[in-house]
């Protein structure tokens, strides 16, 4: 069994309200386990973000979090992502009110089978 480990740190979107890919799932195995999820905002006003898991050679459709509010100076656990499984080939992408105002951190622990 593969250990967690932290594979996104403090990235942001550099785009207002689109969808913006941070990790992609290796194609081989059986996908990545989403074991920690936090989004930080260091902006002086209240943002929100959204998070999508994307199926491989798919669009963007429904998010996983669909609209989480973090006020400023605070940090939000990502809850409902935690354990979500990322499908081999399949990306993980968010999106944010303004961009380089929430930071997103990730880990997770890539599966065999």
């Amino acid at each position: 069994m593969a250990t967690s480990k932290q594979i996104i740190s403090k990235t942001a979107n550099t785009i207002a309200d689109e969808p913006e890919e941070i990790y992609q799932s290796p194609e081989r195995g059986g996908g990545t386990i989403i074991t920690a999820f936090t989004a930080t905002n260091t902006s002086t006003v209240n943002r929100y973000y959204r998070a999508y898991i994307v199926p491989k050679d798919e669009g963007i459709d429904n998010p996983q979090i669909k609209y989480r509010i973090v006020v400023w100076g605070e940090i939000d656990l990502g809850a409902g992502i935690d354990g979500q499984v990322i499908p081999p080939g399949g990306k993980l992408y968010v999106e944010s009110s303004a961009p380089d105002s929430i930071y997103f951190t990730l880990s997770g622990r890539e599966t065999e089978t």
